[in-house]
């Protein structure tokens, strides 16, 4: 995008329309697979994909809802965040029960994930989950991971650095160069706040100008996908907002945006005072239970 009002403008036009458009296809159908796949226990793999649509429907609406009359329903966000850890941790179950079932949330969003649990303050879930994505990153249901786009690698390194992980490069999609983010990673725990405050406004500035759901074309002609492809993030930055939570878990000096940095001075991207309470939903814990009767020699990787 050009500037915050058009990323505004967008994202305001896109969440309402999702949000009015698509309840019916995105929540009244998945609980009604979900419900089914109780019953008949049949479409195993489908109910993964239902779990999923109801973590993507109430984070349209958590966007929303701040777009449209400034409030910041974090339950919302909690809620979403649920079902998306819950899709994958079905599909992980499912992975280690077929050999050749390989599916799981994409390696772009399941950073954003752990991210928003960092946002929301639940750190001892972030470390869990984390430590989960890391695991999987080698395996058969990422594949180390994909080069593009780059901030999902931020993402991961930050977790790292703060937990002391070494990251294995060798095997994975590592970018090379990692461009406007290795400042960051290289202060990623200074104490300075001038410093803090000039990479949160480059970060910044990367995010609205990579913040576009339709590819750029470059001088030759060729499609370039942009860091930032979905409207769900372009007014709720959190690559940058991992990164601060996980500082003021670390006792590290606050950040307060300057005074030209308007995206970052957004009420939706102050971290919350205290932890947000995590949901449950009784229709997914139900059909969980009856995918771990069916297959008692499995367990869910995921038990929060």
């Amino acid at each position: 995008m050009k500037n915050l009002r058009e990323s505004i403008e967008y994202t305001k036009a896109k969440k309402s329309h999702q949000v009015s458009s698509l309840e019916y296809s995105f929540k009244t159908e998945s609980v009604d697979a979900l419900e089914n796949y109780l019953i008949t226990g049949k479409k195993r793999g489908s109910a993964s994909n239902q779990i999923e649509r109801l973590g993507i429907y109430n984070h349209w609406n958590f966007i929303n809802n701040f777009i449209l009359v400034n409030e910041k329903e974090y339950q919302l966000l909690s809620k979403s965040t649920y079902y998306h850890l819950e899709h994958n941790n079905w599909c992980f179950f499912l992975g280690d029960l077929v050999e050749g079932f390989d599916s799981a949330t994409m390696f772009k969003e399941t950073i954003k994930h752990l991210g928003q649990l960092f946002y929301l303050q639940q750190f001892v879930k972030a470390v869990s989950y984390g430590k989960l994505i890391v695991e999987k990153l080698y395996g058969k249901h990422y594949k180390g991971g994909t080069s593009i786009p780059i901030h999902p690698w931020f993402m991961l390194q930050l977790f790292c650095n703060w937990q002391g992980i070494e990251l294995e490069q060798r095997g994975t999609y590592y970018p090379d160069n990692m461009f406007v983010y290795d400042r960051a990673l290289k202060y990623w725990n200074t104490k300075n706040r001038e410093l803090l405050s000039d990479i949160v406004d480059e970060l910044t500035a990367f995010h609205i100008k990579e913040s576009d759901e339709y590819a750029k074309t470059d001088e030759y002609g060729n499609e370039e996908d942009t860091d930032f492809t979905s409207a769900d993030y372009f007014i709720f930055p959190i690559e940058i907002l991992m990164w601060l939570a996980i500082r003021r878990e670390m006792g590290l000096p606050e950040y307060e945006p300057s005074p030209k940095n308007e995206l970052m001075q957004l009420e939706i991207n102050r971290l919350p005072e205290k932890v947000v309470p995590w949901p449950t939903d009784e229709l997914v814990e139900k059909c969980k239970a009856k995918l771990k009767a069916d297959n008692p020699e499995i367990d869910f990787e995921l038990d929060f």
